[in-house]
């Protein structure tokens, strides 16, 4: 499982960056980057040497600034989907600078990014683990696990931690794309991106089977989930938990916070010390397995399915992070609320989109109820007030992320910008060769000027402001 890894411009340069940042430094301000020709965007893929797909690059890079990171799924343990670190596109226009083409039948997984690389794997066969330099697009290293990921990775200490389809735990070092170790677990992981803190990687699994057990019957058994600690230096299991129910899965990503682990189960949110598993609550409220708590200024925030049989609204809801007891909870105009909500300055972020449903019997009139559309909610942390909503498109998968007043989230099959006073500032629509149109499940990771994303058509994308 060695990796491949092939030379970016970041290794060419490397020896005279010293000296030519200090050439430039009288020459060209910040306020005023150079000037080049951008090319039109080639959909068709290139390929390496060894015949790996790579990219096509177009636009002009940005500086490199490895100290810019979004280094988890929700950009840190407490998944708010926030950080102040960073930079994106902004609100003024944008436009897609590079595609990579990972070769694979999707790229469902969120990415996340650090020291000039972003990191993704590919979901499906073959499943890859891809490392991209993010100028100019093109492969540094992919490595190839057993079975494949269909989570966000997460990269700490110069590690990437992920787990796979194929029942197996891997630390991967992020330089090289060796491998550090593996661990077979005797799970799948599904979607559940781990959380890293003081050396613990945070994760949960899928539940598997039927197995057979022998016997007088010879019965079938399912076997159950579990959610793991394990440590991030070895991959040994510090600690399970297990009370769940046997079918049951946890594609939930977990939240760390203040010593206490918080994540989504199908029927109920959990709350475990973080150090020895131990409950310390839970509660059975409505989940959504695609959903992810998010956990600031003593709130968890969590959404969730309608409780009603008839629809919308699904809920959002604000839980005391020590207690379990429920602050607030808030409507959301969708059936099944499947995004995560981000946090920022104590105002909450959710992405929804509800359907028009029509219905007649024996070709007769039809009786139709709500609307279709996709909208991006502002919700008050403390009170649970609607602040403002603003129009996106539907069919929306993909949680939000908020830098420098911007919210970024996908939807349908491209990229929406929303500010965070409520504005519409712009959309980016994906075009695809493939027969079918891509679709965005994939959450954007934003940094270095960019916002990241991935979509069904096994693509990478790196969405850039518009030059000038």
């Amino acid at each position: 499982m060695s990796p491949s890894r092939r030379p970016t411009r970041r290794d060419v340069l490397g020896t005279i960056a010293g000296a030519a940042s200090v050439a430039l430094a009288g020459c060209i301000s910040d306020e005023q980057p150079l000037e080049t020709e951008q090319p039109p965007i080639d959909d068709t893929p290139t390929r390496s040497p060894t015949g790996t797909p790579t990219s096509t690059s177009t636009g002009t890079p940005t500086p490199d600034s490895q100290s810019e990171s979004w280094p988890q799924f929700g950009a840190g343990p407490r998944n708010t989907g926030h950080s102040i670190g960073v930079t994106g596109p902004g609100s003024s226009d944008a436009e897609i600078t590079w595609r990579y083409d990972a070769g694979t039948p999707t790229m469902n997984t969120s990415p996340v990014v650090g020291d000039g690389t972003v990191y993704a794997p590919g979901s499906g066969d073959p499943g890859l683990i891809h490392a991209i330099d993010i100028e100019s697009g093109e492969q540094v290293w992919e490595f190839e696990p057993a079975g494949y990921a269909t989570s966000a990775p997460a990269l700490v200490d110069e590690t990437l931690y992920v787990g796979t389809w194929g029942k197996q735990f891997y630390a991967i070092d992020a330089t090289s794309g060796e491998q550090r170790w593996s661990r077979e677990i005797g799970h799948r992981f599904g979607a559940s991106s781990p959380a890293v803190v003081d050396g613990t990687v945070y994760v949960g699994t899928n539940g598997d089977g039927p197995l057979v057990v022998s016997g007088p019957d010879d019965e079938e058994e399912f076997e159950a989930c579990a959610f793991l600690a394990l440590d991030a230096e070895t991959g040994d299991t510090l600690w399970d938990y297990r009370e769940f129910g046997e079918r049951e899965n946890i594609d939930s990503s977990p939240a760390v916070a203040d010593g206490t682990v918080y994540f989504g189960g199908e029927t109920s949110l959990y709350a475990l010390d973080a150090e020895t598993g131990e409950e310390v609550w839970t509660r059975d409220i409505p989940t959504h397995v695609d959903s992810s708590p998010a956990v600031a200024d003593g709130r968890v925030y969590y959404g969730g399915p309608s409780e009603s049989d008839s629809g919308p609204p699904a809920q959002l809801q604000a839980l005391d992070a020590e207690s379990g007891e429920t602050l607030w909870t808030a409507g959301i105009d969708d059936v099944s609320l499947r995004t995560s909500p981000a946090v920022v300055d104590g105002t909450v972020y959710v992405a929804a989109s509800s359907t028009r449903v029509c219905m007649g019997v024996g070709g007769g009139e039809s009786t139709c109820h709500g609307v279709t559309r996709g909208q991006v909610y502002a919700i008050d942390g403390e009170s649970g007030e609607e602040q403002w909503t603003a129009e996106i498109k539907t069919d929306t998968r993909s949680s939000p992320a908020v830098v420098d007043g911007t919210i970024y989230v996908g939807c349908r099959d491209g990229l929406s910008a929303v500010t965070t006073d409520g504005d519409s500032a712009w959309r980016v629509s994906f075009e695809s060769d493939r027969e079918d149109p891509p679709y965005v499940k994939s959450s954007p990771a934003v940094a270095d000027g960019y916002a990241f994303v991935g979509a069904s058509d096994g693509r990478l994308r790196a969405i850039g402001a518009v030059d000038g």
